[in-house]
């Protein structure tokens, strides 16, 4: 589990309320250190009376924002590695 604020604290123990619908938000601080943007899918586990919560891995490359701002190309899980050979051999598949 992951802790986040003042060590001391049992910081990772924050409490929302589910609306109706049965959502709920996941708040600020837990969303930053997932590093959960909106749309992203998370995946949901029982282990004895505790909801865990996980992002979901990606099956597809997907564009995120690098250092600097700049757009990076981030491979999923399990992925091949991106070698000059194998980009070449993409492009050349290429039509």
């Amino acid at each position: 589990m992951t802790r986040l604020g003042k060590p001391g604290k049992n910081s990772a123990v924050n409490s929302a309320t589910i609306s109706t619908k049965g959502q709920l938000v996941i708040p600020n601080r837990f969303r930053k250190a997932l590093h959960l943007q909106a749309g992203e899918k998370v995946s949901f586990s029982l282990e004895g009376d505790k909801l865990i919560l996980q992002r979901e891995q990606p099956k597809r490359a997907r564009l995120v924002r690098g250092k600097f701002g700049r757009p990076v190309l981030v491979a999923p899980p399990g992925a091949p590695a991106m070698t000059p050979e194998r980009v070449k051999a993409i492009l050349n598949e290429l039509p």
